[in-house]
């Protein structure tokens, strides 16, 4: 069974008296242990899909499915409640709080489920995971961009979730630090077994990793743009 399905999924905004497409006629399937790039140019609607994905937002039609389970059927506290035992979430730009610790940061999903019990030493472990052991007492500002983003990886691994979502976690870092942030993801897909989904522009840095590549294209129909999977 695929931890994550995606049927015929389309997604369009509201704009006052105009219906903007975002996507059309999405479908794709994500398995466990799988590391899948989603690649294409700004705009075809890479963060919109891993958002209907996160359950952050709901398709105008069609199915996101995480397991067994249509999303579109949950309520509030249904959603937030699947996101919180599911999903890690991963974002361009780190969203560290910056008054908290690395190990800090990696160890507070673990407070807001309610798991106090052993979750310093879980998010010790989580943290030497990425290779940030030793900066484990630092805050984000005494952490260069790529060690910040490795904590982020610690932090949305250390829940242990089936399915781990990255928008563009490298597009703010240098082509070194965003080689290894593409290791720690690969290496949680194969050791983990996580379901994980990238939303890149980096194609050839997904491929040097061994993702599976798809992408997502824009299509122009009438007045109106809307991104597509390319065949």
């Amino acid at each position: 069974m695929s931890t994550v399905r995606v049927e015929d999924v389309t997604k369009e905004y509201d704009l006052g008296r105009t219906k903007v497409p975002a996507l059309r006629g999405v479908s794709l399937a994500v398995e466990k242990g799988e590391f899948m790039a989603v690649a294409g140019p700004s705009g075809s609607g890479k963060s919109t899909l891993l958002n209907l994905i996160g359950c952050l937002d709901r398709p105008t039609s069609g199915r996101v499915l995480i397991g067994d389970q249509d999303v579109a059927v949950l309520g509030d506290d249904a959603l937030s409640d699947l996101r919180a035992r599911t999903i890690g979430f991963i974002f361009q730009t780190f969203n560290l709080i910056p008054v908290l610790s690395a190990l800090e940061n990696v160890e507070f999903p673990l407070l807001f489920r309610g798991g106090r019990h052993g979750g310093r030493a879980r998010a010790l472990e989580a943290l030497e995971s990425v290779g940030l052991k030793d900066f484990a007492a630092h805050r984000p500002d005494e952490l260069s961009g790529g060690q910040r983003q490795r904590v982020a990886v610690a932090r949305a691994l250390v829940t242990d979730p089936s399915l781990v979502l990255a928008d563009e976690p490298t597009a703010n870092l240098d082509r070194a630090n965003a080689g290894v942030v593409m290791a720690c993801l690969a290496e949680a897909a194969s050791a983990r077994g996580a379901a994980l989904l990238v939303a890149t522009h980096e194609e050839e840095l997904a491929r040097d990793h061994g993702c599976r590549l798809v992408r997502v294209e824009t299509r122009t129909e009438g007045a109106t743009t809307h991104g597509v999977i390319a065949g």
